[in-house]
């Protein structure tokens, strides 16, 4: 029986990387919620992979999710809260109305209604939640309010699930400092902190895609 992985922001970067590792197990079927394809993704098999495609910071969550049903059965399920993004990047005076809705709609309502949908009708199912967190989400950085507290809550969210579903597994992974686009959305900010992050990239200590999602599928299976 194949195990199904649904994972959010898997078009590019650690979600890509998940992707193209776990469509070489046999027994695996990728379910993409993102906007739009990778390169690679345009040529997987319908029998290994489907896109569903949507805005996570949008208000139709729970309605379109109804699709992934007819990919399910007595599956295992693997859902990956990958998706998140880091703007705005401003002083709390400055935030923008609309980017707060965005970033707590795609960082947080987006995986507590996909969690709350995959808990209410697959229970019988055996079940994994894997929360892709950030040392953000324990440590206070200048401009970084918005990120900070939502990478927070949804640790602090998977840690009450666990409490009240002991019998399904979660996991609360800081995959630490990955090469990556939001990496150079930080390094072209105009965060206090610039500078460090500018540092790293030129003395190569980012880690790979590849290699952070090698040790993760390690962790979660």
């Amino acid at each position: 029986m194949k195990k199904v992985f649904i994972i959010t922001g898997a078009n590019r970067g650690l979600g890509e990387a998940l992707v193209d590792l776990l469509i070489e197990g046999e027994d695996n079927f990728i379910i993409s919620i993102s906007r739009r394809l990778s390169e690679a993704q345009r040529n997987y098999s319908k029998e290994k992979f489907h896109l569903l495609k949507m805005d996570l910071s949008s208000n139709s969550i729970s309605e379109r999710l109804r699709e992934i049903n007819r990919f399910i059965s007595g599956n295992e399920i693997c859902f990956i809260t990958n998706a998140s993004i880091i703007d705005p990047i401003a002083k709390i005076e400055d935030l923008d109305d609309e980017a707060i809705d965005t970033i707590i709609g795609v960082n947080v309502k987006a995986t507590v209604q996909i969690t709350k949908y995959i808990l209410r009708n697959f229970k019988e199912n055996k079940l994994s939640f894997v929360n892709i967190s950030s040392g953000a989400a324990n440590r206070a950085i200048n401009n970084w309010s918005l990120y900070c507290s939502t990478k927070a809550f949804v640790k602090m969210f998977f840690n009450v699930a666990e409490k009240e579903y002991e019998q399904h597994s979660f996991f609360n992974i800081d995959p630490g400092l990955i090469d990556t686009g939001m990496q150079k959305n930080i390094r072209d900010s105009d965060s206090p902190d610039v500078s460090d992050f500018q540092r790293l990239k030129k003395e190569g200590k980012l880690q790979s895609a590849r290699d952070v999602a090698k040790e993760i599928i390690h962790t979660i299976s």
